[in-house]
């Protein structure tokens, strides 16, 4: 697959008078990658997608699609790009089809296409129904069929499965799966939820407070995962000093001692410890799960 880079940020910033919503991110999102964008509320997801679809103008710093910036280039970057930004615009009282329709007379794409983007989000068999009388999620892959009938080769989905049930979910899922498989289409999506992120993305970028805290594949994320060994054990004070003078730092907390970054074999520390007289009630080696990963990065504030 192609290594094209078809999104590039540098420096990218925005201000709202003292207040700094989006802070110096450098965004790099190349072909054929589903990208995840997290964040809890608030942390400047849907500024920075205003600003790569060309809605804001950044206060400092700059956008490059398909290596061109907006600038002079506007009209040719927009028709390469598909969005849903925020609750998808339709109309309740017209079938799927005509919403459809009346889009793709401003787009100029033929009936074929209408037809391609119903059996891509799968509303064939309801194309034809008031929009009206569909469920939440029906509404929302209708809105990326209107995103998706300009053929884009870049879809941004902002928040595309907020407020959705389990099974609406499921929908949006298994179909931006299938977008950089079947028809080439590089997917940026944001969310608050690391757990759909985590089904779907090949790619993360994790932002707080308008700053960039991670960018880079989920199992990077993983890999800066350490082991931490916990134990509990009598007389802590005497017990932290005894595993220094084996070259382990251990800190004490909540009645308990912690190893960071561990290579020794925990039964090994365990044996230790018993040998010089210390009664070990509990040892244990565990690595953070990446939700907690992910707290730890967003100061605890993500919404899972």
């Amino acid at each position: 697959m192609s290594s094209e880079v078809l999104v590039s940020t540098n420096g990218l910033t925005k201000r709202f008078g003292d207040q700094i919503s989006v802070d110096h991110v450098d965004l790099q999102i190349k072909q054929g990658q589903i990208f995840g964008f997290l964040g809890p509320n608030g942390a400047g997801k849907t500024t920075t997608i205003r600003m790569l679809l060309g809605l804001m103008k950044p206060t400092e710093g700059d956008v490059q699609i398909f290596g061109k910036s907006f600038d002079n280039n506007r009209i040719d970057i927009l028709r390469r790009v598909g969005a849903l930004v925020e609750a998808p615009s339709y109309y309740r009282n017209l079938t799927g089809y005509e919403n459809l329709k009346l889009s793709s007379e401003i787009l100029g794409v033929s009936k074929q296409r209408i037809d391609e983007v119903l059996e891509i989000v799968r509303l064939t068999e309801a194309a034809h129904r008031q929009v009206k009388q569909y469920s939440l999620g029906m509404k929302q892959r209708l809105g990326i069929a209107l995103a998706l009938l300009g053929s884009p080769e870049l879809l941004i989905l902002d928040e595309p499965t907020n407020g959705l049930d389990p099974s609406g979910i499921h929908e949006i899922r298994q179909l931006i799966k299938r977008l950089p498989q079947d028809f080439g289409i590089t997917v940026l999506i944001s969310s608050h939820n690391l757990a759909e992120i985590e089904m779907v993305a090949t790619h993360v970028g994790i932002i707080q407070s308008g700053k960039l805290k991670f960018h880079g594949t989920l199992e990077g994320l993983r890999g800066d995962n350490k082991p931490i060994v916990e134990i509990k054990v009598n007389n802590l004070a005497k017990a932290k000093e005894f595993l220094a003078q084996q070259k382990l730092h251990a800190e004490v907390k909540d009645d308990m001692l912690f190893i960071e970054d561990v290579k020794e074999p925990v039964s090994s520390i365990n044996k230790k410890l018993v040998i010089n007289g210390f009664e070990v009630s509990h040892v244990v080696s565990k690595v953070q799960t990446l939700e907690e990963i992910f707290l730890d990065l967003t100061g605890r504030e993500g919404a899972l």
